[in-house]
Parts: structure tokens; C-alpha cells; sequence
């Protein structure tokens, strides 16, 4: 990163939301960058989120972690927008207890700003507070649109500022639609944010697979991406998203429970044919990689729909569902990744707003 004059030490809250790894990893370079400029750095998170940044910040003596309230989302194989819908208790009441924590938290540890990854309670009255999310418009259906956009609104005008990790509105946008509305009159475009950096290797992959989403359908698609390379009959490589699985290797496929950073990036880039979820931070690693890819949703997740249509229509990418990938019915790879300035322009607005 670029030399920047060191802030006074301070202390910035940074909440990590535990849906997955996508938020935790995508924070990560906000996090170094935070520790870059002098600042120490409290992560609250909770579940995995938890464990996957302490295993990628240990030993940092800048940063402490604590558990914050958080919803468990309970999934199933016929997950819907509905399974959320029902849940919308326990996330309300989650967002209330949030506040309550932050209140106190911010008054313990004398925190100075606070960067909450889609934590909608983590924010405080008196503490420059951010919300980074690229979910501007919420993935719900037409009858539910109106009332979700107005809750979005009124949740996000208790921060000071709306960071969306994409590039500007327009033709290198890679959110599209989830972008297009306005829910906070300080939004910022901050580009593409990625712990990912291009590998330097020039090896060769013929079938890679990169396999995330919640259970079941983790361990479906890893069971699917299996079969397919053993019928192609190539050699592959399953990224299987399971941390403190190890490795294996069964005849030409070798599966990766627990990759580092630089084994995820050396698959994606050297790989001839890739199949991974559309979930938003796997298309940031796209992004910042500038790798292209067959791109199979999580079923049932109209975010992950949506996204696909997107990249379809504007990188023209394949996309095929999961059955179809159970099925070995998986088209060509085709389409052209978007470009990518790296995480240097998040970096930039995180230095800016931290010295100001």
C-alpha cells in the first residue's frame, strides 16, 4: 500500500457479520489497512467469522477480539427468502441487542470509529460510523420491495456514511441491480475489496472448483464438483471452504479443506476451467484476480440468482443451477472478468476518513 502519514494512536471498532466467510474476508484488507495506519483495532464477529480472522491475524499485537451479539440463520436444502422472512424476529431482536453491546463496548475500550460489514446495530451516536454493504437494494420480491427498502433506509441513517466495496455505478459495476438504490445520502463507491492477490506461478490447472455456501448445499456441491472431475478425467482441485480439514488427494483431484491465501489465488489463476458460487465476495475475487468462470448459485438465494443474471448480461459468464452441475450438465466457460485496481482505492477512502 501507498505511504500514508501515520495517525495518533486510536482504537477503531470493526464488526464483522457471521453469514458465511464472505464478510470476514472481504474486511481483512480494511483490517491491515487499519493496522498499516497505527491504529489498534477491536473485531467483534461471532462463529466462524471469529475463527477464520483469528487464524489470519494471530500474533498481531494491534488487535483484540470480543463476541458480539449475533442472529444464527438456520438454512435448509429448500432454502427461500421465506426461511429469512421467518426469521425476522430474532434478527430485529438481534440488531437491538447490537446497539446495547456497541453502547457499552464504545464506552469500555474508548473507541474512536467504527466500520460495521453489514452489523446494522453496530453504530453509535457520538463515533464517526460506517455501514459497508452492497446490498442497496434488498433481494426480495416485488410485494416486499417497498416495505424492505424503507427498513434498509431507516436502519442505515444511524451511520454517518454507506462504503459499497464495488466499483462506481456504471459498466464495471459488478453489483448491478443489489446497487442501484440510494440508502443513505453519503454513499460511497470504494472499488473492488479482496485479501486475493494474482499469483506469480505459471502452473497449469485443468478443472478447479471452489465450493462455499451453507450447509447442505456446501457439502452438495463439493459431492458434485467430485464427480464431475472424476467423469471428466483431469486433474482438479477442490477448494472446499471447510477450515481445519486439511488435504487430500484421491486419484487426480486434490481437495483443500484449509487453504493459505496464496494456494486459493495460485487454483483460481491457473486454472483452464473454474466453477464457483455467485456469491458477492467470490465475484470480488473474480474481480480482483480477473479471472472468469462458471458461476453456480446457492439455490434459493435470489441475491446469488441475481448476480449471476448480472454477470451473465454484462461479463457474459455461463452460469448453470446446482442440480445441473449434480448432473455433470455444466457448460463452457466463456465471458470476459471485469478489470481491477486491487484494494487501493478502499485503502485510500479508509485513510482518508481514519485521518479526518
Amino acid at each position: 500500500m501507498q505511504n500514508y502519514d501515520i495517525v495518533p494512536m486510536s482504537r477503531i471498532l470493526i464488526a464483522v457479520l457471521n453469514w458465511g466467510m464472505g464478510h470476514a474476508s472481504r474486511s481483512l484488507p480494511l483490517i491491515e489497512g487499519a493496522i498499516d495506519l497505527g491504529w489498534e483495532v477491536d473485531i467483534a464477529s461471532t462463529g466462524d467469522a471469529m475463527v477464520w480472522l483469528k487464524s489470519r491475524l494471530k500474533g498481531q499485537p494491534k488487535v483484540k477480539f470480543f463476541e458480539k451479539p449475533g442472529a444464527t440463520i438456520t438454512y435448509s436444502r429448500h432454502f427461500t427468502m421465506l426461511t429469512i422472512a421467518a426469521q425476522t424476529p430474532k434478527l430485529i431482536k438481534s440488531i437491538w441487542d447490537e446497539r446495547k453491546w456497541t453502547l457499552e463496548h464504545v464506552e469500555k475500550r474508548s473507541i474512536s470509529n467504527i466500520l460495521s460489514d453489514n452489523c446494522y446495530g453496530v453504530h453509535h451516536p457520538d463515533v464517526p460510523s460506517v455501514l459497508m454493504t452492497h446490498l442497496l437494494r434488498f433481494p426480495v420480491s416485488s410485494f416486499f420491495s417497498s416495505f424492505a427498502q424503507i427498513v434498509i433506509k431507516k436502519l442505515a441513517a444511524r451511520f454517518d456514511e454507506v462504503w459499497v466495496p464495488d466499483n462506481p455505478r456504471g459498466g464495471s459495476s459488478i453489483s448491478g441491480v443489489l446497487s442501484s438504490k440510494t440508502i443513505h445520502h453519503n454513499t460511497k463507491f470504494i472499488g473492488i475489496l479482496s485479501r486475493l492477490k494474482p499469483s506469480q506461478s505459471n502452473s497449469t490447472i485443468p478443472l478447479v472448483g471452489l465450493v462455499s455456501g451453507p450447509e447442505p448445499h456446501r457439502t452438495t456441491m463439493e459431492n458434485a464438483l467430485r464427480k464431475w472431475m472424476e467423469h471428466k478425467g483431469e486433474m482438479g482441485v477442490i477448494i472446499a471452504g471447510k477450515p481445519g480439514g486439511g488435504k487430500s488427494v484421491v486419484n487426480n483431484i486434490t481437495t483443500l479443506y484449509d487453504p493459505s491465501d496464496e494456494e486459493i489465488s495460485e487454483a483460481i489463476c491457473g486454472s483452464e476451467i473454474l466453477i464457483c458460487r455467485s456469491g458477492y465476495t467470490t465475484l470480488l475475487d473474480l474481480a480482483a484476480l480477473e479471472k472468469r468462470a462458471v458461476l453456480i448459485p446457492t439455490p434459493g438465494q435470489k441475491e446469488q440468482e441475481m448476480l449471476c443474471e448480472v454477470w451473465a448480461e454484462k461479463f457474459g459468464f455461463a452460469i448453470c443451477t446446482q442440480r445441473e452441475l449434480e448432473n455433470m450438465c455444466v457448460p463452457e466457460i466463456s465471458g470476459i472478468a471485469p478489470k481491477s485496481n486491487g484494494n487501493q482505492a478502499a485503502i485510500n477512502e479508509l485513510a482518508a476518513w481514519l485521518k479526518n
